[in-house]
Formats: structure tokens, C-alpha cells, sequence
């Protein structure tokens, strides 16, 4: 095995959960020993979707949340000093939007101070190359490109030239675990959107909004989302495409093996290609 990180980048819709997942059974099938995570889980190397506070924060929420107890705790990692819930995914038959609302103001996301973000990460980062398994392949979705690049452009509106170097800064610190990146190019993005919008509808709107709708809502909220018009379907429409573009630049610039594979929604072809990609 040459490499120790498989990052899985595409913009939504291009199946990364699923080819993360498909692949984790294939190198296993092979007898490499496999961890994989997705976007929002308790995770090594990403704080979206997570709460980002201290001890005493962490048990304020708790007091708070009292009917919710048992699944904050489930769903709590610690690093050191630092305690991160992974929110959106506590499930409770009372429990609301208003309390997912609530929790999101706890993310190191939307952060006005971009130094406070960068210490976060790289505090984050050093963690997980002080604790990870040795001769393990991990394998990491949307979690490197994706999540980064949405602070960046949404909420301190970068341009292109100080993203990637942001970015080159960012995978340096895991460059001697040689990561190799996936990248799922999407050829026809309005179609993949709207496909996307019909699979993810919720199940109980009471509870849960549908993914089109707490995206929308999450361009708009950021702090240069309206100022860039990335405004309702058309804005993540328009964002989408300003993103695929320049994460094409990120990754001839971060000097790390990438593939990129174009999806034309033939799923298939896409993971029979993956598959005879030396890992």
C-alpha cells in the first residue's frame, strides 16, 4: 500500500458517500485494512457538522438539552481540551430544528476570524497525525475540498490565488502520509442538482428540512453569500460551477497523486476506473 489518505472530492450528487463505501469493501477485499469516515461523523480531520467548544460549553449544552443527553454523549468526541458533538446526527423523537439551529452556532464555520479557523484545523490536524493507525488506509469524503472552500469563498471571500494557497499550507502537514485524492468532475451539474434535490427530500418536514432547502438557507446565511449573488437554486447553481473550477486548480497545485474521473452519470464506469487506480 503507498498511500495512507484516499480523499473523495466532487461537488453534491457526484456519489462520494457511495464510492467511499464501494471502495472500503474493495481494498478490504483485498486485505487492507480500511477506516472510513463521511461528512458529519465524530471525525478525524474535519469539524464540519460538529460543535467546536470546552468542557465547561459542552456541559452547558448538555444542562440545557437534558432529553437529549444520552445522544450528545454518543455522538461527543474529545481531543484534548477540545469537545465537538456531531449535531446532525442525534436523532430523538422530540427534538426539533430549533434545537440543529441552535447547536450550529457552536461550529467553528462562519468564523469572522480566519486565524481561529486555521489554529482550529491545524490543532485538529496534528491530533490526528500524533494518534492515527499505522498501516492503515483512510479514506476521507468531501471533507479536504468541500468544507474548506465553502468557508473560504462564502465567509471570507477569497480569491482564487489565496485559496490555493491556503490550500497548499493545509495538506502540508499530511503530505508524509503520501494521500492521493479522487475527484469526481461533474459534466453536467444542473442535472446532477436536480437529480440530487429529489433524492434527499426529507422524510418529516415537521423535523427535518429538505437538503435543498438547508443549503439555500446556509449560502444565504453566510457572510458574502447574497453579496456574490449565490441566491436560491440559481446561486448553488452558479456557486457550484465557480467551485468545481477552481477546485481543478487546487489540485494540480497541492503536489499529491489526484484522478480526476468524469461522472456523465455512468456510476459504474466511474468505480471500475477507481478500482484500477493503484492504491
Amino acid at each position: 500500500m503507498k498511500h495512507q489518505i484516499l480523499f473523495i472530492e466532487g461537488l453534491p450528487g457526484s456519489g462520494k458517500t457511495t464510492y467511499a463505501r464501494k471502495l472500503k469493501a474493495h481494498y478490504e477485499s483485498k486485505g487492507i485494512k480500511v477506516i472510513q469516515y463521511s461528512e458529519g461523523d465524530l471525525h478525524p480531520i474535519s469539524l464540519a457538522w460538529c460543535t467546536y467548544t470546552d468542557k465547561e460549553t459542552y456541559e452547558a449544552i448538555i444542562k440545557k438539552y437534558p432529553l437529549f443527553k444520552d445522544e450528545i454523549i454518543k455522538h461527543t468526541r474529545i481531543e484534548d481540551d477540545v469537545y465537538m458533538i456531531a449535531y446532525t446526527k442525534i436523532r430523538h423523537e422530540k427534538i426539533t430544528n430549533a434545537f440543529y439551529d441552535d447547536l450550529k452556532r457552536y461550529e467553528i464555520y462562519r468564523e469572522d476570524n480566519l486565524e481561529t479557523f486555521k489554529k482550529a484545523y491545524q490543532k485538529k490536524y496534528t491530533y490526528f497525525l500524533n494518534h492515527h493507525e499505522e498501516h492503515v488506509l483512510y479514506i476521507f469524503e468531501c471533507v479536504f475540498l468541500q468544507n474548506h472552500i465553502n468557508e473560504l469563498i462564502l465567509n471570507q471571500n477569497m480569491n482564487p490565488n489565496e485559496i490555493i494557497a491556503y490550500f497548499v499550507k493545509l495538506m502540508s502537514p499530511l503530505l508524509d502520509m503520501n494521500p492521493m485524492m479522487f475527484y469526481i468532475y461533474q459534466d453536467h451539474i444542473e442535472q446532477t442538482l436536480d437529480k440530487t434535490i429529489e433524492e434527499r427530500r426529507t422524510d418529516d418536514p415537521s423535523k427535518y428540512r429538505d437538503w435543498i432547502d438547508e443549503v439555500v438557507l446556509y449560502l444565504e446565511r453566510t457572510k458574502f453569500g447574497k453579496e456574490l449573488g449565490f441566491l436560491g437554486k440559481e446561486g448553488m447553481l452558479a456557486y457550484e460551477e465557480y467551485r468545481q473550477h477552481i477546485e481543478q486548480e487546487i489540485m494540480k497545485s497541492i503536489k499529491i497523486d489526484y484522478h480526476v474521473f468524469h461522472l456523465d452519470h455512468d456510476y459504474d464506469k466511474v468505480f471500475e476506473k477507481m478500482k484500477s487506480v493503484n492504491i
